[in-house]
């Protein structure tokens, strides 16, 4: 199921906005200080990734854009890259791919040719790539873990899409065995069939949510990583929509809905419940310090800052008209990299740029 009809299911359609909210005046070729024609992605001189030790680098991006032949059909993607105002990299990928990040200004990037999945990281700052691992199965979505610079990947089977399992890939090897992080997910009469899976680690690296999203609903795993791969908690259902927010005992989630405004909600490890952070939000993200939910409640700037510690929501000024936050998600088709403090928005015809909620004005 593309990104475009899975977002009408699953909580709001942030992936759609997020094709014109995320950069859409860094057209490739055009920006200010950037390459006439950006390069292709080669490989990359130093032998692995440089993990920048939390330090991210602020301004780096990346957007997908769809490539459509003479009838209308997907027939494959191009990727965009790169820092401020300069486009680094373009790489080209299959109609069935996927990007994540920039964490420290590496994007994981999936694609499958219809034999082969490969994974790879891109250097958005460096504009060049590395080819981590190639698998006979299908991977669907894969995250970078900064603490130790391994990428986790989710795979199901090519000729089934019967789930095979998060795993953990590491070193540079792309035909090294990879070390299983949790087992593939049983069968969920109530949901019917898996359409997407999301990963999403806390701020610690210590915990990985991994949320399985169907039509009916979305069922969220939590797994330590710190010991045996085994499942910690599970939480939600019917009742539960797409991924916002990971905290390593929190998940925060929408709820079950087809379209905006949707309420927010916080599943806590052990409490069969939901419990409903927000009403009505047009969208909403959190820090990367796992501090503040910031949730913008329609399109003319209103605001409000949770502090996820436990204190009551605050309105808040210095929210644009228009502004939106840039996606996370595997189905997203773009990204931007900002502080820990900080959330990322964007606005059509604008910019993406960093919003700091700790600082922003109080509304009177």
């Amino acid at each position: 199921m593309s990104g475009r009809r899975w977002a009408r299911w699953v909580g709001p359609p942030i992936a759609l906005v997020a094709v014109a909210l995320l950069l859409s005046r860094l057209q490739p070729g055009a920006e200010a200080g950037g390459r006439v024609t950006p390069r292709p992605a080669g490989v990359c001189a130093d032998s692995t990734p440089a993990i920048r030790g939390g330090q991210p680098a602020r301004g780096a991006w990346w957007r997908i854009v769809d490539r459509l032949d003479a009838n209308g059909s997907l027939v494959g993607r191009t990727l965009f890259a790169g820092r401020d105002g300069a486009t680094n990299v373009t790489l080209e990928l299959a109609a069935e791919s996927s990007a994540s990040g920039p964490v420290d200004g590496l994007v994981t990037v999936t694609s499958d040719d219809g034999r082969f999945s490969d994974v790879r990281l891109v250097s958005a700052v460096e504009g060049c790539s590395w080819l981590l691992h190639r698998t006979l199965d299908v991977v669907r979505s894969a995250i970078l873990d900064r603490s130790d610079g391994s990428v986790i990947a989710h795979l199901v089977t090519r000729e089934t899409r019967e789930d095979k399992g998060t795993w953990r890939v590491t070193g540079m090897d792309p035909d090294a065995s990879l070390a299983l992080v949790l087992a593939p997910l049983a069968p969920q009469p109530s949901l019917g069939p898996i359409w997407a899976t999301e990963l999403r680690l806390d701020k610690t690296g210590k915990h990985l949510a991994v949320q399985s999203c169907a039509e009916a609903g979305c069922l969220t795993r939590i797994v330590s990583l710190t010991g045996p791969a085994a499942e910690v908690a599970k939480v939600g259902g019917l009742e539960q929509g797409s991924l916002v927010g990971f905290t390593g005992d929190r998940v925060i989630t929408w709820a079950h809905c087809q379209g905006l405004p949707c309420s927010l909600q916080s599943w806590r490890v052990g409490v069969a419940k939901p419990e409903t952070l927000m009403d009505l939000a047009a969208g909403a993200t959190i820090t990367g310090d796992d501090r503040y939910l910031l949730a913008i409640l329609d399109d003319t700037g209103r605001a409000t800052r949770l502090d996820l510690a436990g204190k009551s929501g605050q309105r808040i000024l210095g929210v644009a008209a228009g502004d939106l936050p840039v996606e996370l998600g595997g189905q997203a088709y773009a990204g931007f990299e900002v502080g820990d403090d900080e959330v990322a928005l964007s606005a059509l015809g604008a910019d993406a740029h960093a919003f700091n909620p700790s600082k922003a004005a109080l509304a009177p």
